[in-house]
């Protein structure tokens, strides 16, 4: 199928495969009813069938739609505490107890170096920060 658009009408060319016979429809929206359009979208009719208003239209209402679901399953999800919540808690435990080791860890490590050594570290350190931030 051809689409061509002559001032501003859709007419749609169409030929069949037997003859190659040749009819000229005018296209409309399937809601609204219009044939001048810049852009032809998809609908309920199949591709091609709503207006470039009426497609967005559409599209919206269909988002709205599926955005209210996926609020209904989030409600169910948040009366039926399971699994879920304990194992968020686990998790912020678990990472707390690293952030102890590894501040524990930090300290040993600067008790071991000398006053040269800690000097040095702070130096690359401000180096390094001023080289990221700059």
């Amino acid at each position: 199928m051809k689409s061509k658009f002559a001032s501003g009408d859709a007419i749609e060319e169409s030929s069949s495969s037997d003859g190659g016979i040749m009819s000229n429809e005018k296209k409309s929206c399937a809601i609204c009813g219009t044939s001048k359009t810049p852009l032809w979208r998809s609908g309920p009719a199949g591709p091609k069938s709503l207006c470039n208003a009426c497609g967005i239209r559409n599209r919206k209402k269909r988002r709205t739609v599926i955005g209210n679901r996926s609020e209904d399953r989030k409600k169910n999800h948040s009366r039926n505490p399971k699994l879920g919540d304990s194992l968020k808690q686990r998790l912020m435990q678990l990472g707390r107890e690293v952030m102890l080791q590894r501040s524990t860890a930090e300290n040993q490590r600067r008790k071991k170096l000398g006053e040269d050594e800690q000097a040095a570290v702070l130096l690359m350190a401000l180096s390094y920060a001023s080289s990221v931030y700059a």
